[in-house]
């Protein structure tokens, strides 16, 4: 009974835990989140790409969410696409680490338009350390082992409709479950990666500046909608500048700069506005991303993921 009720109250806390993992990373600069949102996305450019994020939440709070992720976008065929992404994610007392592997197939619907259909294969462990919970009384021997996936396996899918300024997406990002094993049960958690729709496009405002809109809609079971919306100005010697409002959760401010249409330098600040801001009002994010291997002959996808 007592490790039944030990289990139970860590399990309550865990489970919110990796309900909010279980979305994927919520990234404010999403052109270089694109495959984690779509694997349909994977070479909509015209370009090949290697990008890096680093995400860092809530500065201030003991086990507060950090993130970065590594991927490689590559165009390997006129109507194919392949990527690559290593996640490290780390929230309270669940850690996960996860690679995944997507490919698209890029349908001509006219010579503007095209649909773009995807897939991805997952792996990868999660963790959580039980004595990071600081609930129960120390070298209580029910709380001592961690519990785990073990390395498991996953898949995802996902549409994606565009032209040269506009797109709109759907995905399912992870569609099975997922089971914590410790030392002598099976413990069965909900784990599905819900659903994800976005769209957006450019508006060009000026000879020198464009807008890019977009919107990303996040649904899990169990977890309220989340949805983000970006608005972000482009300069054509290179500067982004905008602004991101998550609805009734935080804003922030993005800033960016292109170098030689081959490097980019991104990075976001986002202020809470809920109770936590009493608290802290610290959350940023750096983005890196190195484009080479362009192909003009590839249909020219809007800047979402440009």
């Amino acid at each position: 009974m007592k490790k039944t009720n030990s289990i139970i109250v860590a399990l309550g806390i865990v489970v919110a835990s990796f309900q909010a993992l279980g979305q994927d990373p919520n990234y404010r600069q999403n052109q270089f989140n694109a495959l984690m949102l779509n694997p349909a996305q994977a070479g909509a450019n015209s370009y090949s790409d290697i990008s890096t994020l680093a995400n860092a939440q809530w500065g201030g709070f003991k086990g507060a969410p950090r993130t970065m992720t590594l991927s490689g976008n590559f165009n390997i065929l006129k109507n194919f696409g392949l990527g690559g992404t290593l996640l490290q994610d780390e929230l309270g007392p669940v850690k996960t680490t996860q690679f995944s592997v997507s490919g698209a197939y890029h349908l001509k619907l006219t010579n503007t338009w095209r649909l773009s259909l995807g897939i991805r294969a997952i792996a990868g462990n999660t963790s959580v350390n039980l004595m990071d919970l600081d609930i129960t009384q120390p070298y209580d021997p029910d709380m001592m082992s961690n519990l785990t996936t073990g390395l498991a396996f996953n898949a995802g899918w996902g549409i994606l409709l565009y032209h040269k300024n506009f797109y709109i997406g759907a995905s399912q990002p992870r569609v099975g479950k997922m089971n914590f094993v410790d030392r002598n049960s099976y413990l069965y958690v909900d784990t599905k990666g819900g659903y994800l729709g976005y769209m957006g496009g450019t508006i060009p405002l000026n000879s020198t500046l464009q807008l890019r809109p977009n919107v990303v809609a996040r649904y899990m079971q169990g977890l309220p909608w989340t949805v983000d919306i970006n608005a972000i100005a482009s300069h054509k010697i290179g500067l982004d500048f905008g602004v991101s409002y998550q609805l009734k959760s935080a804003i922030g401010a993005i800033v960016g700069y292109d170098f030689n249409n081959r490097f980019y330098l991104g990075y976001s600040y986002t202020y809470p506005m809920t109770n936590m801001n009493k608290v802290t009002v610290q959350s940023h994010e750096i983005a890196l991303r190195w484009k080479f291997n362009n192909n003009t002959s590839r249909c020219q996808g809007p800047r979402f993921f440009n």
